[in-house]
């Protein structure tokens, strides 16, 4: 299948799409059915970046009121479980358009007695979650409890793509119910971190990007290396870094970062602050979500969860650190995400000291690891900007300073 997957721009060697890519390619295809009768062979969806991708429409069926279509997921040369499965949407006719409520930064409705997301764009398309996919049954996660665990970036997704093709081909403004499913998801969450999060019966549809880019550690090592590298042969001796999306748009977004000198670390924050001084830079401003950071705060220099987890443990070491009574600590150990216990400690006007001891802990690994000066930003969904270290706003300033010249 890999060669029928297209790029309109470019080609990513060993790349392959999201779950929420498949889901959204899935749901368009089936509301291209349902709307003129016959689904397309392949289905273009926009990414959330601005450019497009087609992928093969493996199946499809329908009747009067309702579509089904299925893309087959093709993680690339990542090992992810959920290579080769089917992503599947069904989409129908229903009746009765539900008042929607806005609350948890969505907007959330129960139609025909289930829970379900609805479009903000829109007052006529809502979205949930069939066989395989997971419900939320804690909170603390990027889905409400009781919903399914479809996360805000593919439900925009589905949304956006769903809403095109109505568009484009005329269909009246009726009411559709679109259902995600994915045939064996449930079976195959008992092999991912699903259940110990508290997303029971099924898989997660995720994604920021759209696409999966190969997780080979010494390719991806070497790519960062590449990257510094290319960054450190312009002059530049700061660089900006995070492991992800999530801190590349907090840095541009609540830091205003051009990112002409950042660098994506992924995983591997310890190997990129090494790789960072062999190759001439000597400052590093890092950003990133508590959840990653609480890692490095403990000593782990490549945070993926197979290498272990104690985000808890070291979240809770610090709270002690920050002064935080053994009594109030000790809830943190029992928490489900950083999230969550982001919240317990702010309920408890505990947040910014235990945050900046964590903060504190991440430049100290760090520069002991690495040899150069290192500052550290830490937020999260729900709290945003936590602690910084007292470095940290100075290299903002300088970045910004560098990036506008």
């Amino acid at each position: 299948m890999r060669d029928t997957l297209r790029w309109h721009e470019t080609e990513i060697p060993g790349s392959g799409f999201t779950t929420g890519t498949c889901a959204a390619a899935a749901a368009a295809a089936a509301a291209a059915r349902l709307c003129t009768g016959a689904a397309p062979p392949s289905m273009e969806v926009e990414l959330p970046s601005g450019r497009t991708a087609a992928l093969l429409v493996e199946e499809d069926a329908g009747g009067a009121d309702w579509a089904f279509c299925a893309v087959q997921k093709d993680a690339g040369d990542d090992p992810d479980v959920t290579d080769k499965a089917l992503v599947c949407a069904h989409v129908r006719a229903v009746r009765t358009r539900a008042r929607c409520t806005d609350s948890w930064n969505d907007l959330q409705i129960r139609l025909e007695g289930a829970p379900c997301y609805a479009d903000p764009g829109s007052p006529f398309l809502y979205l949930t979650g069939g066989d395989g996919v997971g419900r939320a049954t804690k909170q603390g996660l990027s889905c409400p409890v009781g919903y399914s665990a479809i996360n805000p970036v593919p439900r925009r997704m589905i949304f956006g793509n769903v809403r095109r093709v109505c568009r484009d081909c005329g269909a009246k403004q009726e009411a559709l119910l679109i259902e995600i499913s994915i045939p064996g998801g449930a079976e195959l969450a008992e092999k991912t971190f699903n259940p110990r999060l508290g997303i029971e019966g099924g898989l997660s549809v995720l994604g920021t990007s759209g696409i999966v880019r190969p997780m080979s550690e010494e390719a991806m090592i070497e790519t960062i290396r590449l990257e510094i590298r290319v960054r450190a042969a312009e002059g530049r001796t700061l660089l900006a870094m995070a492991p992800g999306n999530y801190g590349a748009a907090f840095l541009r977004e609540k830091k205003g970062l051009s990112m002409d000198s950042f660098v994506t670390c992924s995983n591997f924050i310890g190997a990129s602050i090494r790789m960072a001084k062999e190759e001439g830079i000597r400052r590093v401003l890092l950003a990133g979500h508590v959840g990653k950071l609480i890692k490095v705060a403990g000593g782990v220099l490549n945070t993926h969860s197979r290498y272990g987890d104690g985000r808890m443990e070291y979240l809770a070491e610090c709270a002690l650190l920050a002064g935080v009574s053994e009594e109030e600590a000790r809830p943190l150990y029992g928490m489900n995400t950083t999230e969550e216990a982001a919240r317990y400690l702010a309920l408890k006007d505990l947040l910014k000291p235990v945050m900046r001891v964590a903060a504190g802990r991440v430049k100290e690994v760090l520069e002991k690891a690495g040899g150069i000066t290192v500052e550290a930003l830490l937020f999260s969904a729900g709290q945003g900007l936590m602690a910084e270290t007292d470095g940290a706003d100075g290299l903002v300033r300088e970045l910004q300073g560098t990036e506008q010249a």
